[in-house]
């Protein structure tokens, strides 16, 4: 250490207590009171002050001093710790480990089905090509069971057009047109550097410095130094561990919107039965149709009052989901190189 040096035949007439040491033929007097008089501050250790902190190596040329640096796998915000009361600055903010790809939530359809003819239609003609058709609708949703539309009297038809039935339902489930998914934070690695106060040359190790920390030091928090010249440094022995830090990023990701492709497979046939009654009791006539298109059933003076149907195939298919294709990339910017001693190891003053 540095001090004040004073001949053995000095006389004790400062005020305040005094203390001192034989060293090479000189009594080094020290007053606790002013322990620097007379010396710049960077001759002088404070030989009565104690380290409030961690006694560490110096950083060797082209390191910034030593910091509290915490790291953590932290993708939320919430997790990452305030700095503690005896390193209260915040030096740096950033993140690692960034993930080279990202995925994309499974795009999905909508189950199809077979779904029933809608009704029928009545013409005057035997053709089912009246100029002036009569329709007898199905109540929405139709399951097939009796039901009885609206009749017409005897001899007003010719001929009865049975609808096809038809497929439907297979649509994206995810809203094709709405903004890409929220995708989770591209890195794995959360990093806060923290740093305070204290009385640099207050440690008695020759060649260390007092760096401010809290003793214990906090789980995840190591004593790094930042490299301040360009490209990664190969770390002193000091220092041993290397971490690659981020200040910001890049992060063009998205996913393509979902969608459905055709029906595939597809085979719904019903069979439609026509009743004089409106019980379903009197069979007029049954035919069956497919998705193929309607079938015309001629006849003289046909008369209806209910009408069911029931599946004899009933296979909608299947279709095939689009999209969901994972595109862009987080792309990290402002590499930051820190050398670091082990977090689990801490020093003592």
């Amino acid at each position: 250490m540095t001090m004040k040096r004073y001949p053995i035949a000095i006389a004790l007439a400062v005020a305040g207590s005094f203390a001192g040491c034989w060293t090479g033929g000189v009594i080094q007097l020290f007053s606790c009171d002013d322990p620097c008089y007379g010396l710049d501050p960077y001759e002088c250790d404070d030989p009565c002050a104690t380290c409030e902190g961690e006694c560490l190596p110096p950083p060797l040329l082209g390191y910034d001093d030593p910091i509290l640096l915490w790291t953590g796998e932290a993708a939320e915000e919430a997790a990452v710790p305030e700095c503690p009361p005896e390193a209260p600055g915040l030096v740096f903010d950033g993140y690692g480990g960034f993930e080279a790809d990202h995925v994309c939530p499974e795009c999905r359809c909508t189950e199809p089905s077979c779904e029933l003819p809608g009704g029928l239609t009545g013409s005057a003609s035997a053709a089912c090509d009246g100029t002036t058709p009569t329709s007898f609708d199905a109540p929405a949703g139709w399951s097939g069971a009796c039901t009885a539309p609206a009749a017409v009297g005897s001899g007003e038809l010719g001929s009865l057009l049975i609808q096809a039935p038809t497929v439907s339902g297979c649509a994206p489930a995810n809203d094709a047109g709405a903004a890409p998914p929220e995708l989770p934070a591209p890195w794995t690695v959360r990093a806060r550097g923290c740093s305070g106060e204290a009385g640099v040359h207050t440690c008695r190790e020759p060649g260390k410095m007092c760096v401010a920390a809290p003793v214990p030091r906090p789980t995840g928090f190591a004593m790094c130094v930042r490299y301040l010249r360009p490209g990664a440094p190969e770390c002193p022995a000091e220092y041993p561990e290397l971490r690659e830090i981020y200040r910001e990023f890049d992060d063009t990701r998205s996913c393509t919107p979902c969608g459905c492709g055709p029906l595939e497979g597809s085979a719904c046939t019903a069979l439609v039965s026509a009743y004089e009654d409106e019980g379903c009791s009197a069979l007029l006539g049954a035919e069956t149709v497919t998705l193929a298109g309607p079938k015309c059933v001629a006849g003289p003076e046909l008369r209806i009052e209910s009408m069911e149907a029931r599946w004899i195939k009933d296979e909608p298919g299947t279709c095939a989901a689009t999209g969901g294709v994972a595109v862009g990339e987080a792309t990290p910017k402002g590499a930051t190189f820190f050398c670091c001693q082990s977090d689990e190891v801490i020093a003592v003053p």
